[in-house]
């Protein structure tokens, strides 16, 4: 179902999917500026490790602050399990969690919901529905693989204990561990401070503690990467052998199905493959 919104509709109904998130809470919003009532429908999420919490902003390369204030930023850092990455031509807009999501205009940004005009196409449905192809599930899908193939400022992840009790296993939370913060990089002194650039999908969902790489290192320490590339069109996706294309290739190539199909690009190592690789083989 697919609704055009305006003004306290859209407000409160971008309001509702963020106070209703139950697992995932995806923010995609080029400039972004919280008052009080947002920080109070975040709020409700801060100590849930169960929330994953991806914020995906941008522009103002120069000067970050402009897209997203220092404040705003460490405020965001207090959640349990978040992943903010940095977009520097983003200009789209889209608010969704696991059940509801809505395609706008509107920046989450106080001065945007108190003054502007703004519309939105708004879609809910159920938790079946996400493998139906639809609208918000391809502005879903577009804005995962916007914050998989973008830079990563700051990532958090949670840790739990595993119990096995008889036939269930339960996982007990310990805490929550940074992984990757580049905040020096985005809000310091110099934009071209030399840090490593990461990506999503260069990290886990969750940790569990006490656990260590169960992938062997080669002599450089270097391991094998959590991402792959598209063998279609060259995009950075997760690594998965068994679906190396991203998910708009994919409905390309689904029309026929040829798993034999020659392909542009190796899914381990991204390099051109002149027709060597195809879905049955997308290694070189």
């Amino acid at each position: 179902m697919s609704k055009f919104l305006t003004g306290k509709e859209l407000e409160d109904t971008i309001y509702d999917i963020i106070w209703e998130t139950e697992n995932t809470l995806m923010i995609v919003s080029p400039f972004i500026k919280l008052d009080d009532y947002f920080k109070k429908l975040f709020d409700k999420h801060d100590n849930n490790p169960k929330i994953h919490l991806l914020v995906v902003f941008g522009k103002n390369e120069n000067e970050v602050k402009k897209s997203m204030s220092k404040e705003d930023f460490d405020y965001f850092k207090k959640f349990l399990k978040v992943s903010i990455i940095y977009v520097p031509n983003l200009h789209a807009k889209y608010y969704g969690n696991e059940k509801k999501g809505i395609i706008t205009s509107i920046n989450l940004y106080d001065y945007s919901f108190k003054n502007n005009i703004e519309f939105g196409v708004f879609s809910q449905q159920s938790l079946l529905d996400r493998f139906k192809q639809s609208a918000d599930n391809d502005a879903w899908s577009e804005c995962m693989e916007i914050a998989q193939n973008n830079e990563v400022v700051f990532i958090k992840r949670p840790v739990y204990e595993n119990k096995k009790i008889i036939i269930n296993l339960s996982k007990n939370y310990v805490k929550s561990d940074v992984l990757y913060d580049s905040t020096e990089k985005f809000y310091g002194f110099s934009r071209n401070t030399t840090i490593e650039m990461k990506s999503l999908l260069d990290f886990p969902e969750e940790l569990e503690l006490g656990s260590k790489p169960t992938e062997r290192p080669d002599r450089n320490g270097n391991r094998k990467p959590n991402y792959g590339f598209c063998i279609r069109t060259g995009k950075r996706i997760k690594f998965n052998p068994k679906q190396p294309m991203c998910r708009e290739a994919w409905k390309i190539w689904n029309e026929y199905g040829n798993e034999d199909f020659p392909e542009k690009y190796c899914h381990r190592t991204g390099k051109p493959s002149y027709g060597k690789t195809s879905m049955r083989k997308p290694i070189l």
